[in-house]
């Protein structure tokens, strides 16, 4: 009898495990449904499985963003960027070649991979008259939190895997969009950060 109640009670746990991380990751329970989203993102985890090893992502040309520091929030974390800088500055975006990948400490001294990360420059264009003193000619970056309600946004928004990337500013204003392809969110694929993940080397 004991027997079997541990039995049944380790099917039930084992159950609710799996039930809780379906659940939890919304968007992977669409993509279920989904067989092109399912076939790009074990794409997009072939063209990334090189960059478990750091140092292979070193010598691709990905750079520390900052300090390098990995920084948790309320909500979760992202871990720690490495950018591609001339995929970062290039307009075209590509769900195999991401311009920033995050790492966490893995608590053996080395870091691991968690997700991809694609982002795009927001192009700005000064709508006012050009002798308007303080006129910016051409097209630029904009490098201030605050958007002038004269700047007129001209290129930079994008989709991919059907999800439409946010806009936020970071040093300056870009789009973004996460895909949590190495590492499971129950905010969602696409979430921006990840509340199973910090940074203290104990994932």
């Amino acid at each position: 009898m004991n027997y079997k109640r541990t039995l049944k009670s380790s099917i039930i746990a084992s159950l609710i495990i799996a039930i809780g991380i379906v659940a939890g990751t919304e968007s992977l329970v669409k993509a279920q449904g989904n067989p092109e989203l399912l076939q790009q993102l074990a794409q997009v985890r072939a063209a990334t499985a090189r960059y478990h090893d750091i140092n292979v992502a070193l010598a691709d040309g990905f750079v520390p963003i900052g300090l390098g520091i990995c920084e948790d929030t309320a909500d979760g974390t992202h871990g720690i960027g490495y950018v591609n800088v001339p995929r970062f500055v290039s307009p075209d975006v590509n769900y195999l070649e991401p311009e920033i990948l995050n790492y966490i400490p893995s608590g053996d001294g080395n870091l691991r991979l968690v997700n991809a990360v694609y982002t795009n420059r927001v192009l700005f264009r000064d709508t006012r008259p050009p002798d308007t003193p303080g006129y910016r000619a051409g097209i630029f970056p904009l490098q201030v939190p605050v958007v002038p309600p004269y700047f007129e946004e001209v290129s930079g928004s994008f989709s991919l895997f059907g999800q439409q990337a946010g806009r936020q500013f970071a040093g300056r204003w870009i789009y973004l969009l996460s895909a949590w392809a190495w590492s499971p969110n129950p905010s969602g694929m696409f979430a921006d950060v990840n509340p199973r993940l910090n940074c203290t080397a104990n994932n």
